[in-house]
């Protein structure tokens, strides 16, 4: 679990600006497409000026800080350090053991062989799926803390008790499905590509001519890089399914008076936002994605990196 903590701080700064457009749904606001969208009020909503601009990410900051408090760009803090620990500890480890078995066990198949290399492709897939699984409670209660400026920790889980006392257990895991669209094919692209930057772009970079061993230091500039990268650009392709599945989380808790539109799947709302907003809508929230995924993802790959170093 070395560096989750710290990357998970640095994820923990932009999140709410993800959410940001969502956030005026209770309120009786439209849905908005992304950040950058001007705020048009419902009819029913009497209270809220007109033409309302948040024009970019430091924008959403300071008007998250200013209408807010500051202490909002924090809100769901408490869940995500919760669930950071268990779930580096399973994704990690676990991409690691399945990485070097299914490696082996093509190696020792002639016909498997040339196919090796996808198999960080697999464990990335089936460690991703173990840990998300896992922690999916957390991550409910984090979204929903999100999801408004009025939902403390107290209240969400006094709601999610209800809600379980309602209907079972299988509440907690409410959203499993979307996140797991989002978070799986973000982590084949991301081991995946890992490798690919290291082997190919990095270690021939970081490595001097005529040199056969590397230093720690540049061990850990090859794992800092390659993982920036790889998580850039499996950020940029699964940005779609975060919209949707952040989207999906926030409409059913929305109120049920509200004019927010609920959808059955997660493709069914892809389809409404491309309907809708078209492309531009399908890659809201971009920008803080890649804040907080580029810099998540080379802290915690070259701290684990490390801390394999130094225990073997």
């Amino acid at each position: 679990a070395n560096g989750s903590s710290a990357a998970e701080m640095w994820k923990r700064l932009y999140r709410d600006l993800i959410a940001l457009p969502y956030r005026r749904q209770e309120r009786g606001w439209q849905q908005l497409a992304s950040v950058g969208t001007t705020v048009v009020p419902q009819t029913t909503t009497s209270t809220v000026a007109t033409g309302e601009r948040i024009t970019g990410t430091l924008a959403g900051m300071r008007h998250i800080a200013q209408t807010e408090g500051p202490r909002t760009l924090w809100r769901g803090l408490t869940p995500t350090l919760a669930a950071s620990g268990p779930s580096t500890v399973i994704y990690f480890v676990g991409y690691d053991y399945l990485r070097q078995w299914m490696g082996r066990q093509m190696r020792q198949r002639e016909s498997m062989a040339p196919y090796e290399k996808y198999a960080s492709l697999l464990a990335g897939c089936t460690a991703r799926t173990s840990a998300v699984t896992a922690i999916a409670p957390l991550e409910l209660v984090r979204t929903r803390m999100q999801s408004s400026a009025t939902h403390d920790f107290r209240t969400v889980m006094q709601d999610v008790s209800t809600e379980v006392g309602r209907g079972g257990l299988r509440i907690l895991w409410r959203g499993l499905v979307p996140t797991l669209w989002r978070d799986v094919p973000f982590s084949a692209l991301y081991w995946f590509g890992y490798e690919r930057w290291r082997e190919v772009v990095y270690e021939p970079l970081f490595t001097p001519p005529g040199i056969d061993s590397i230093t720690t230091t540049s061990k850990l500039a090859i794992a800092f890089c390659s993982g920036a990268s790889s998580g850039a650009v499996a950020a940029m392709l699964t940005t779609p399914f975060d919209v949707a599945k952040t989207r999906r989380q926030i409409e059913r808790y929305a109120s049920p008076k509200s004019d927010v539109v609920q959808h059955t799947s997660l493709l069914r709302m892809i389809r409404y936002i491309a309907a809708t907003e078209g492309t531009r809508g399908l890659f809201a929230g971009l920008a803080p994605r890649l804040m907080k995924v580029v810099p998540s993802c080379a802290i915690m790959i070259s701290s684990y990196e490390l801390g394999k170093q130094m225990l073997t």
